[in-house]
Order: C-alpha cells, then structure tokens, then sequence
C-alpha cells in the first residue's frame, strides 16, 4: 500500500491498486447492504471478481519489496511494520466500535453486546486479526517471512507457497481466523509479485494480443463456470483461476490507466483501506433509517457501487483533513513508536 507517487512508478500499477480496492470496497457494500436491498446480482458478481480482487492486490503489495529483504529489520520496522501495527491498533478499536452499530443495524440488543468482550476481542486481535484489517496484518507478516526466508531458493518458496495456497483455496479447512486463512491463500501471490517482479512488469507493458486475449477470456470462463458448477473444491483449479486473475486484472489495469481518478486512488490505498468499512456501515445504518420511511428497492441495484464509491471519496476526504492534525495519528504513527529511543 502507498501513498506517494514515486518517480518511475509504472502508471498501469496504481491503476491495478486503485482497481484492487475499489472491488474491495464494493463487495463490503454488498455484504453490509444485503439486510437492506437485494444485492443477489451484486453477489454473484463479487464471487466472479474473487477471483482478480485479491491475487492481484498481494501481487502488487510484492511488487516493490525486493529491498526490504537485505534493509536492516530496524529500517522495516521504522518505515513499514511499525505503521502497519499501529493502525491495525488504532483501526481494530475503531472497528469495535462501528461493529457494536452494525450488530444494533442488524438487530441485535444492545444489552447482548459485552463491551469486556470486544475489549478482549481487541487486545487479541495481534493474535486473532479480525474485520478487514486481516489484510494489514497478513501484508506485515509476508514482509517478515520474506525476509527471513530470504536465503532459499525463490523457487522452493514459490513452489511450496503454490502448494499451501492450491490447497487452501481448494477448501481445504483453513483456521477460522481469517488473517490465517489469508496467510495461506495468499502468500504465494505476494512472493509471486517479489520474484517475478520483471515478469510482472513485462506482462503490464505488453499490448493485449491474442494470448493474452485469451487468458482474460480463461479467466472470466473459469470464475463463471466454478460457482456455477461447484468446482470450488477440485484440487488447484480455483488456484489457477486466481493465477489467470492476476494476468486478467494486470491487463485490465493497463486498459484503465487512463483513468486518473483511479490511479490517484491506487497511488493512496491504505486511508481507502482502513475506513471504507466503517464508512459503509454508518451510510448503511442512514439508508436502513431511510427504507423505513420511503423504499429504496426502485434504486437498490445502483446502491452497492453508489455506496461503495462514496465511502472512497469520504476516505480520502477523512485521510486530507486528518493529514495535517492531531487526527494523523489515525494514518500515522507516532515517531517514538515508530523510532522507539532506547535508554
């Protein structure tokens, strides 16, 4: 995740970014909407997209970070693991908080939600991640092992890697924890975007031809025909159809490049993808008030990507006012946790 453009960045990357998280936070609207509107279409569209949204972020996470793995751990720390804990921090009790609203949306008394708990819940979160913030914490722990398993061979990890996530994404029966369970599906993808970084970018300057072409087509065929059929578990092939959504979403990306509002979102995802959810759950806690007064079915097919864009443009209106004030700590932190002094 970035929040700067750096010079000889390739435009067709922020674009995957901003494409990336913009599915994201679509299919979290879908979810969070679905007690309010039919989202039925809107779900089998996230289930095809599952396929792109997710290999295709960790591919660019690995993208550029060759040099961590010979940088100093306290440079790690102080420039990436020290700013992914602390907004996991900061953003888990945020997410308490919205997640005790969205239980009341849903029906659920308050007088049932135990606030010791949610503060167990929280303080075990480094441990148990939960809500969406899974992705931060997985993304820290991939440059960890990256860098400790920096003197094998690239090609066992891969190998091996592939291996764990064919079968995790087969169904085989991953820890409840969905920080784990990502752990598993996913790493590969991460090294993938690490080691085959030059393969990578070659794929992003090539102009579509006929082969690649084809494997948009093998992508959008298999992600259609897997929910369809029940294919999930056949060993690997959801794993290959994630592997065709990387070639998809990096040719998609190269397409939408000339969407600048969309690479600017790329150039500056984790604001996006910390308060997109809670964004989400207060604009569907007002249009749940709202269909008690007036239906909102004659607009309930716009309302998953209406709400999901809106919750974009007020994360980063909230990141731009935050920037400059005491609220930057929700986006940054602090210098004496980030460069602790030692006496």
């Amino acid at each position: 995740m970035s929040a700067v453009n750096r010079p000889g960045r390739h435009a067709w990357v922020d674009a995957g970014r901003g494409l990336a998280i913009c599915l994201v936070a679509l299919v979290h609207a879908t979810r969070w909407l679905g007690g309010t509107v039919d989202t039925e279409a809107w779900d089998a569209i996230s289930s095809v997209l599952s396929t792109l949204r997710m290999p295709l972020f960790f591919v660019l996470a690995g993208l550029f970070a060759g040099k961590w793995l010979t940088a100093a751990w306290s440079s790690l720390w102080s420039s990436k693991l020290s700013l992914f804990a602390w907004v996991f921090l900061v953003w888990g009790a945020i997410g308490s908080v919205i997640s005790v609203i969205g239980q009341t949306m849903q029906g659920v008394s308050l007088g049932d939600i135990s606030v010791p708990r949610l503060v167990l819940a929280w303080l075990r979160s480094p441990f148990e991640p939960r809500f969406e913030l899974w992705f931060i914490w997985a993304l820290a722990l991939f440059f960890i092992a990256a860098k400790l398993l920096r003197r094998i061979d690239p090609r066992v990890q891969l190998a091996v890697a592939a291996l764990v996530s064919a079968a995790a994404l087969s169904g085989w029966e991953t820890p409840e924890v969905i920080g784990y369970s990502g752990v598993f599906k996913y790493f590969a993808f991460f090294l993938a975007g690490l080691y085959l970084k030059e393969h990578v970018l070659a794929l992003g300057s090539r102009r579509p031809g006929p082969l690649l072409v084809a494997a948009v087509l093998a992508w959008a065929s298999l992600s259609l025909a897997i929910p369809a059929l029940g294919l999930r578990t056949v060993p690997g092939l959801y794993f290959v159809n994630c592997v065709l959504g990387v070639v998809a979403g990096v040719t998609i990306s190269r397409a939408l490049v000339r969407i600048p509002r969309l690479a600017a979102i790329g150039a500056n995802t984790l604001p996006v993808y910390l308060s997109h959810t809670p964004l989400i759950v207060l604009i569907t806690v007002v249009l749940t008030a709202l269909d008690g007064l007036v239906s909102l079915d004659p607009i309930g097919a716009i309302l998953p990507p209406a709400v999901a864009f809106l919750a974009i443009v007020l994360s980063l209106v909230l990141s731009a006012l935050a920037s400059r004030g005491p609220l930057a700590v929700l986006y940054r932190a602090p210098r004496r946790f980030s460069v602790p002094t030692l006496r």
